[in-house]
């Protein structure tokens, strides 16, 4: 891996050449959300495969959390 050296406050820091902001898309903040969201269900013994995109993404874009995504959603447990 190449690495870049940029020098802050006199101390060089070494930064990988893919940086954060190159995050591959299936690793996309909606995808790690709904992949918790299902990680949480399957846990709690409620059935993952009926929830489906357009049912998360109003709670992701309002950055509602992983515990009122599943009681809004009526998982037991919850």
């Amino acid at each position: 891996m190449n690495r870049k050296s940029v020098k802050v406050n006199k101390h060089v820091v070494e930064i990988p050449e893919q940086s954060l902001w190159d995050i591959p898309s299936r690793d996309s903040g909606f995808s790690i959300f709904k992949r918790r969201i299902g990680e949480l269900m399957q846990l709690n013994g409620n059935d993952d495969s009926v929830i489906d995109d357009d049912d998360l993404i109003p709670f992701y874009r309002m950055g509602e959390s992983e515990t009122f995504v599943l009681s809004a959603l009526g998982c037991a447990g919850y």
